[in-house]
């Protein structure tokens, strides 16, 4: 029988997963499930019982995710099968040694696992203010690590600690930069609504978004992607972030800003590094989009109805013609009408078959979740593309854009 203390625990924490509707699985040395809290609610479609016993990686069936958070490190996420067969997201946090706390509990025991469903990812955007220091970290980690195997390496380390600094020094120069060019808030206006999403691939990136308001009646928005990850292209997308501020409120139309802005890049950038954009102006006295597409993937208008307008690439890409002058389409739009704006980093993920996610799967994404808020619609599309996935690593810099016309429109 558990003693006084064992059953205080267990109350507070029967408590604590009850709040995150949260499930505790105790694991032993082999990886074999020992016990499952809450005993009297089922996970993963089975009741608790039934599991234990069972060797944990059978029972579940779980495919897990890491997701690098940019501030303590990694985010792991793991998809468990409900009762239908619906793969469930959860948030999975993991507990190694038998001297926890709760370790009475579920004698004997190795290790723990925490799993709480998630309703949504959340906004992602802060994930850059902790990748400096996370980074630091790791790489002291490495030097102290080569220290203890040999003291013939001291001034090799030496040299590369020095380097390390640098490093850490100017990719911290570039995490503050690569924040400054995302809009911290989205214009005050009663005619649209916005919500966005950006995962980049590596601590900085090379995409790049921005929403002004030219006027009472007027929203601009801006989607770029410049080729490459890494330093050099966040300070590229700051060249075009910087020209294109000066150009919109000097340019008049879409057409006009992506040819300037072409000038300038060609004239500045002598690396093989490319950009694709797509800068939209929405009137909504007009209830018409002006849209410049320079190589960038079909960005998307959905109706009520279920159907898709798209905005197809109809120029070239940023820096490929010197002097080229770049023309604009138009396309009307109501009231309800969701705008979902991405990168390639999206369409281009591929699955078990080398099968391209593509404008189709965005389409069908966005399809089923209609109905749903404009958050919920980016957070479908980010599972539906982890779910498609047979490696669920991003290969590149993931940015969405969603925004809904106010029906009153």
């Amino acid at each position: 029988m558990a003693n006084d203390k064992d059953q205080a625990i267990l109350g507070l924490l029967l408590s604590l997963l009850g709040a995150g509707r949260s499930t505790m699985i105790s694991l032993d040395s082999k990886d074999v499930i020992t016990g499952v809290l809450p005993s009297d609610r089922p996970f993963a479609g089975r009741e608790p019982a039934s599991l234990t016993g069972k060797p944990f990686a059978s029972a579940m069936k779980a495919d897990f995710v890491r997701v690098f958070d940019g501030r303590d490190g990694w985010d792991e996420f793991g998809y468990f099968a409900d009762g239908s067969g619906e793969r469930i997201p959860h948030l999975v946090r993991r507990f190694e040694g038998a001297s926890q706390p709760f370790s009475g509990l579920f004698p004997p025991s190795a290790r723990f696992i925490l799993a709480s469903p998630l309703a949504a990812y959340a906004s992602l955007e802060d994930m850059h203010e902790r990748a400096g220091a996370q980074h630091e970290r790791e790489l002291e980690e490495i030097n102290r690590k080569l220290k203890r195997r040999s003291r013939k390496l001291k001034k090799a380390i030496g040299i590369l600690e020095t380097r390390n600094r640098q490093m850490i020094a100017d990719l911290n120069l570039a995490v503050e930069l690569q924040k400054s060019l995302l809009p911290k808030s989205y214009p005050d206006s009663d005619l649209i609504s916005f919500t966005h999403r950006y995962i980049p691939m590596a601590m900085v990136g090379g995409d790049f978004f921005d929403i002004v308001k030219l006027s009472d009646h007027e929203i601009g928005v801006m989607i770029s992607d410049v080729s490459g990850h890494g330093v050099a292209p966040a300070f590229i997308t700051a060249l075009i972030k910087s020209s294109f501020d000066y150009l919109v409120a000097k340019e008049s139309g879409p057409a006009a800003v992506i040819s300037r802005l072409n000038e300038e890049f060609s004239k500045i950038i002598e690396t093989d590094h490319y950009v694709t954009a797509c800068f939209a102006v929405f009137d909504f006295d007009a209830m018409l989009c002006r849209y410049c597409n320079a190589g960038h993937p079909p960005q998307l208008l959905a109706h009520a109805d279920g159907s898709f307008t798209e905005l197809p690439a109809n120029n070239p890409i940023i820096g490929m013609l010197d002097d080229y002058e770049y023309e604009e389409a138009e396309v009307q739009f109501a009231g309800g009408d969701v705008i979902c704006f991405y990168t390639d980093g999206i369409m281009e993920a591929r699955d078990g078959d080398d099968a391209l996610f593509g404008v189709e799967g965005v389409k069908a994404s966005v399809a089923a979740a209609l109905n749903e808020s404009l958050d919920g619609m980016a957070d479908r599309l980010i599972t539906d593309l982890i779910q498609f996935m047979k490696d669920p690593y991003f290969e590149d810099d993931i940015t969405m854009l969603f925004g809904q016309v106010i029906e009153s429109l």
